[in-house]
């Protein structure tokens, strides 16, 4: 891979890193402030089996390298929050927002 190729790769990494984290604080803001209708709609159209795949592909250096910090995601939400996401998810709510708890509660 030539530098210039490298380079071009190493900006597109951070604009999905940056653009990863801002989805992330948009849908906890979304959730908390009541936004809760645009955030279903948002929700219902993304594919649960693969949301529930993708969760268990996460692991610590996943998360470091997308600069995704986990206690910062604990410190924004709360159990109401996480059971609000769980009704919002319909049918796999409780099993996909199970995995986020025992995956952001790993140290």
């Amino acid at each position: 891979m030539s530098d210039l190729s490298k380079k071009i790769s190493e900006l597109f990494g951070r604009m999905d890193e940056k653009m990863l984290q801002k989805k992330i604080n948009t849908a906890i803001d979304m959730l908390q402030n009541g936004d809760i209708e645009d955030l279903a709609k948002k929700l219902n159209k993304i594919d649960k089996d693969e949301l529930l795949e993708k969760i268990n592909e996460f692991d610590e250096s996943k998360l470091e390298k997308l600069n995704i910090d986990k206690s910062e995601i604990r410190q924004k939400i709360n159990e109401a929050d996480l059971n609000n996401l769980a009704q919002l998810l319909g049918e796999q709510g409780d099993e996909i927002v199970k995995r986020l708890k025992n995956f952001l509660e790993k140290q």
